[in-house]
């Protein structure tokens, strides 16, 4: 925007200048137009640098979690998910309230607050979450804690859902996700 702005206190000179000779008004105007698209030019990518940097790289060591066991620790722990949260919605007794379950995605409608995509990531041997209130997360599985963690944060998968879910129903949400371990047949 402020180079636009810029450009146009530029052009304004150059072509009130230009009147007696208007070549040389559009020549300064072409030549303003470059210096502007230049300086924008690197100010862009010095942005999507910082942006860049201003993502912290993954905390954690990731797990090297067999498949079958990943393919264990992730349905049980979107079994419990699931249980949990028809419990709760059975609780709230909202009819405008809905969760699904197919296909390895896990979909949470609440209504006016927005609606949680939960989903297995085989690949990648994540579970991956998308929230009306904190976006998109990536969890791996950590041995050491036994649970679900975003790894550039530390966050667990528990932990927000149950704190997202507390503030957006007004009342204490514990889905019981931790222990991953222990939840798997």
């Amino acid at each position: 925007m402020l180079a636009s702005k810029r450009f146009a206190r530029l052009t304004a000179r150059s072509l009130r200048a230009a009147r007696p000779t208007p070549l040389a008004g559009a020549s300064r105007a072409l030549h303003c137009l470059s210096h502007v698209q230049r300086t924008s030019a690197s100010s862009s990518q010095t942005g999507s640098q910082r942006r860049f940097l201003a993502t912290p790289p993954p905390q954690l060591q990731q797990s090297d979690l067999p498949v079958h066991l990943y393919h264990q620790y992730a349905d049980a722990t979107m079994d419990r998910m699931l249980e949990s949260l028809e419990n709760l919605l059975d609780e709230v007794g909202e009819s405008e309230y809905e969760v699904e379950y197919s296909s390895g995605v896990l979909t949470l409608k609440l209504g006016s607050h927005g609606t949680y995509v939960i989903n297995k990531q085989p690949p990648n041997k994540q579970i991956w979450l998308s929230s009306p209130f904190s976006g998109p997360k990536r969890y791996d599985y950590v041995k050491e804690q036994d649970e679900w963690i975003y790894t550039r944060d530390g966050s667990s998968l528990n932990g927000l859902l149950n704190e997202e879910l507390s503030n957006a129903l007004g009342r204490t949400v514990d889905l019981g996700l931790s222990e991953v371990s222990s939840q798997a047949s």
